[in-house]
């Protein structure tokens, strides 16, 4: 199992902890993740991650392919492999975002997911292989034409010297972005984070896509990355809240597949789910939040002193079949936290 910390992505004013980030490289964490939405980016931290630190790999979690082309994509990614030396590992992580932010920010048509998603990494692949980038896809054309005429150029291939190992991983909270992942990706990226006993729920999806690549391939040697928030607090009571407002807001904003509900439902809540929408969207939003169960946020987050949280750590999350991303302060109403949670954490995962 690896472990990796998370660069906060979800408040007003963008900033890098760089004691954490120079506390985790030393302490051994594997990987530093960013993402991006409609405020920061995910790729320009990056670099500062890499000049900050001397080991610690390197990815995001989740850059859309709806905001750059898939060789802009590829170029990033190769350019941070040569700044980054030929060591650290670096991990393509992509998301597919949705119809209103590719079309009201990004102003480009929305085109069908699963299409778009493979499209994307066969480029991406072609230019981390250094070959001449053509492609003729469902969503993609490169060099582009319109259709039923002939492209007016050459392609072309990458100018950099290229690396082929760099990881695509890609998420999805539906079934056929997940199995799509397991055929053509590297990895896997779930929505929603992650929480002990979940790949019982991966697993036959997973399998399905992995049965289709060209080499089949085991669940067990099939990465997967996903998120755990971790809050340090001596009153759970009071602090439960803020956890529960995020999974109303997630249930009753986000109500289609890949949402709050199909998550909250796929982890047996699936009552609470019905309830919490129906009051969610009915304008009733503080009963949706107290419709959450304590039981359900105890079981699928890490909070309370920091001996409770190693105690479930040990018990419940090493090693059930996922590689952690810690979060301590990146959730929409989370304060800033210090750094005490994490020498534990990795001193109890190595032993």
């Amino acid at each position: 199992m690896k472990i990796g910390i998370e660069i906060d992505w979800q408040r007003t004013k963008f900033d890098v902890n760089r004691e954490r980030l120079e506390l985790v490289d030393g302490l051994g964490y594997d990987m530093v993740f960013t993402a991006e939405n409609i405020g920061n980016d995910g790729l320009t931290p990056l670099g500062y991650v890499v000049a900050a630190t001397k080991r610690i790999g390197v990815g995001t979690r989740i850059i859309q392919n709806t905001a750059r082309t898939a060789p802009m994509a590829a170029m990033s990614f190769q350019t941070l492999r040569h700044m980054a030396g030929p060591d650290r590992e670096i991990i393509a992580g992509l998301g597919n975002s949705n119809p209103a932010k590719t079309e009201a920010w990004h102003g480009l048509p929305w085109t069908p997911a699963y299409w778009r998603m493979r499209d994307y990494v066969a480029v991406m692949k072609k230019a981390f292989r250094g070959e001449v980038v053509a492609h003729e896809g469902k969503t993609l054309a490169i060099p582009f034409h319109h259709p039923g005429e002939p492209p007016k150029y050459e392609p072309m291939r990458p100018l950099l010297e290229t690396d082929p190992d760099i990881k695509i991983m890609f998420g999805g909270g539906t079934e056929l972005m997940m199995a799509n992942a397991a055929e053509i990706a590297d990895g896997l990226m779930p929505n929603g984070g992650w929480a002990p006993g979940m790949m019982k729920v991966y697993r036959p999806i997973l399998e399905k896509g992995l049965a289709k690549r060209a080499t089949p391939m085991r669940v067990e040697d099939f990465p997967i990355w996903a998120h755990v928030d971790v809050l340090v607090t001596d009153d759970i009571e009071r602090d439960i809240g803020q956890f529960k407002e995020y999974v109303a807001k997630w249930t009753g904003a986000h109500p289609g597949k890949g949402g709050g509900h199909e998550l909250l439902t796929s982890r047996g809540y699936g009552d609470v789910a019905d309830r919490v929408l129906e009051l969610y969207q009915a304008g009733r939003v503080k009963e949706a939040q107290d419709a959450v169960p304590d039981e359900y946020i105890d079981e699928y987050w890490l909070l309370g002193s920091v001996d409770r949280i190693i105690q479930r750590w040990r018990d419940k999350w090493i090693n059930d079949g996922c590689n952690l991303i810690v979060r301590t302060d990146n959730w929409p109403s989370a304060k800033p936290a210090d750094n005490r949670i994490y020498e534990p954490l990795i001193r109890a995962l190595r032993g």
